[in-house]
Formats: structure tokens, C-alpha cells, sequence
């Protein structure tokens, strides 16, 4: 059995042998131009999403597999079934979130966000023994802290260590601060913030938001899009 394409076989036979009357004739709608057009649009691959991978890091419980599921979903907890009891991540949670879905209009990108586990003291840690999988390739990294509790300030020093340590490409990471839960009661000075950023030179902004009313959020999504041009 001869597998072969109608075009290709056509091809064949009119250059090998003489045309038969009523056999091989090429169509007059059909020329080279038209036939290289068609060979061309018949194997073009479609257009690959962007994705974007982000690694999310932060102490325990100051909610940062919530806000993954906050902006995979684009609304508040306020407005979802979603449960605001504490669910601890274990060892590693991984998120997809369409870009389109939190207001890139038009955009196939994709986020793809690791959340890796709050306790760093664990004997086997995402950061630290699989370190590949949880920084490989990774643009951005949102460093998320509680704003009704100053230690989880103070944790991210060693979230940016470890990461620093462990990151072994050259490409130079980027870090976002995010302030959650500022519906509740601040215990943190703004200037206090503002000077582990300055510290810190690899912090390029900071926002305050709040999963469970919305508050900063849509901001906060603009500059993600923005800033990882996943449009």
C-alpha cells in the first residue's frame, strides 16, 4: 500500500510521465504560488501560549495558597464558596492562572505559580532539596507577608536567602512584596517596609491587598501583567 499525499502523488506523475487525456491536468485555479501557500499554511503550528513562572514564597499562614486560588478565580473571598480556613501546603502546590482571567484581555499567556511550603525548618524542603523544580526558570517571585503580624517581615530575610542561594542561573531575579490580609488590623509600620525594601535591591515594588475583600487586587494584577509582558 502507497501512502501518499493527492499533492504530492499529482506531482509525481506529471513529471514522470506524459499525461494521460483527461488525466493530470492542473487545475487553473491552481498555481506554484498558490500550491507553496497551501504546503505552508497546512503545517503551521499554532501559536504557543507564554508562560510565566512565578515562584510564591512566604511564611505560614500568611496566605499564600489563598491568594493563588483568589486570583485564579478573579474574585474575593467574600464572593466565593472558597474557605478562609488555614490550609497548610505540605511540600509544594502548583497553580495555572490565565492570564486573560485577571484582565489580559485577549492574552493566551499563561502564570504558572509554585507556592512551596511556609516552614523552611522541614526536613525536606521544596527550595532547598528540589530546588530545580521549584526556582528553575522562574521570572518573578512574590514574597508574601501577613500585615496583622510583624515576624512575617522579618521571616522573609531568610525566604530571600535561601532563594539567593539556591537559584543558580543567570538570570536575574526579580522580587514583588505583598502585603496580605489589610482588612485586619495593622501591626507594621509603612516605614518599617519601606526600609527592608531598600535593603533588599532585588524588591521592585510592594502592594497591599486582601484576599478576602478584594482590596488591591485589581492593581496589583495590572502590574503582573505588566511587568512579566504577558500580554
Amino acid at each position: 500500500m502507497l501512502f501518499i499525499s493527492n499533492i504530492n502523488y499529482y506531482l509525481i506523475i506529471c513529471l514522470r510521465e506524459p499525461p494521460l487525456q483527461g488525466d493530470c491536468t492542473m487545475p487553473n485555479t491552481m498555481n506554484t504560488s498558490q500550491l507553496k501557500d497551501e504546503l505552508t499554511s497546512s503545517s503551521t503550528e499554532p501559536e504557543r501560549s507564554k508562560i510565566t513562572k512565578i515562584l510564591v514564597a512566604g511564611s505560614g499562614a500568611v496566605g499564600k495558597t489563598t491568594l493563588l486560588q483568589v486570583l485564579k478565580d478573579n474574585k474575593p473571598l467574600e464572593i466565593t464558596d472558597l474557605s478562609q480556613e488555614y490550609h497548610r501546603t505540605p511540600f509544594i502546590n502548583i497553580e495555572t492562572v490565565s492570564v486573560e482571567r485577571i484582565g489580559g484581555t485577549g492574552s493566551k499567556g499563561i502564570f504558572l505559580m509554585v507556592d512551596v511550603a511556609g516552614q523552611l525548618d522541614l526536613p525536606i524542603h521544596a527550595l532547598r532539596d528540589f530546588s530545580t523544580l521549584a526556582l528553575g526558570s522562574v521570572e518573578l517571585v512574590m514574597l508574601v507577608l501577613s500585615a496583622d503580624n510583624i515576624q512575617t517581615l522579618f521571616d522573609l530575610k531568610d525566604w530571600i536567602s535561601i532563594i539567593k542561594t539556591q537559584h543558580n542561573e543567570k538570570r536575574t531575579l526579580q522580587f514583588v512584596l505583598v502585603m496580605n490580609k489589610c482588612d485586619l488590623e495593622h501591626c507594621i509600620d509603612p516605614g518599617l517596609v519601606k526600609q527592608f525594601m531598600e535593603s533588599e535591591p532585588m524588591i521592585i515594588a510592594s502592594f497591599d491587598i486582601s484576599c478576602k475583600t478584594g482590596e488591591g487586587l485589581d492593581e496589583f494584577q495590572k502590574w503582573l501583567i505588566d511587568t512579566t509582558n504577558a500580554k
